[in-house]
């Protein structure tokens, strides 16, 4: 509801001005976001670190599982009417000792993984927010070079999923040349 607002604010301030003053871009930031050079880099990277703390997972995990399949034969063992009372009750507190470890390596397993997805999570929330102000800055810089009192979002869906801005114009549209500014210098293979 609050872009709503935002929207109308825009609207009344052009009812305003004088209509040949008012000149309203649009910009697909999905598209803008997306094509960024540094979006893919951010993207690369959080990928990787996914990867290892994934592959470090995986370690955990399967030691998790050596532990199970240990204290399952010392507990199976400890049942074992073959073995004198004596070697069934030491196989009974090893595997009281085993099945410890598997609890600790289990709780192990699942803080290091929670730790980890907030952890991404925040590294993700904190190259994005640092992306789009880039975004930001270079529509914000471009916007007054060309004379814009607005530039609107068109990929921007409302709560009901209907688009803000239903059309725009490509006459103002300025979405290529965002990216073309965003990404001068940079190989896009990058």
């Amino acid at each position: 509801m609050q872009y709503w607002k935002q929207v109308l604010l825009i609207l009344l301030a052009a009812c305003s001005v004088r209509a040949e003053s008012f000149k309203i871009a649009a910009v697909d930031m999905e598209r803008v976001v997306r094509e960024y050079y540094k979006t893919k880099i951010v993207e690369g990277n959080l990928k990787r670190q996914a990867d290892i703390y994934q592959d470090y997972s995986k370690k955990v995990a399967e030691s998790l599982d050596k532990l199970q399949r240990e204290f399952i034969s010392l507990r199976d063992a400890s049942q074992n009417v073959v073995l004198s009372d004596a070697a069934r009750e030491s196989k009974r507190l090893a595997a009281q000792d085993k099945y410890r470890e598997c609890l600790a390596k289990k709780q192990e397993l699942e803080t290091y993984n929670r730790e980890k997805r907030a952890q991404l999570r925040d590294d993700r929330d904190r190259e994005r927010a640092k992306i789009l102000e880039d975004i930001r800055k270079t529509i914000e810089s471009h916007a007054s070079l060309a004379g814009f009192s607005a530039v609107l979002d068109k990929s921007a869906v409302s709560a009901n999923g209907f688009p803000v801005v239903p059309f725009a114009s490509n006459a103002i549209d300025i979405t290529d040349k965002i990216i073309k500014e965003l990404n001068t210098g940079r190989n896009n293979n990058k």
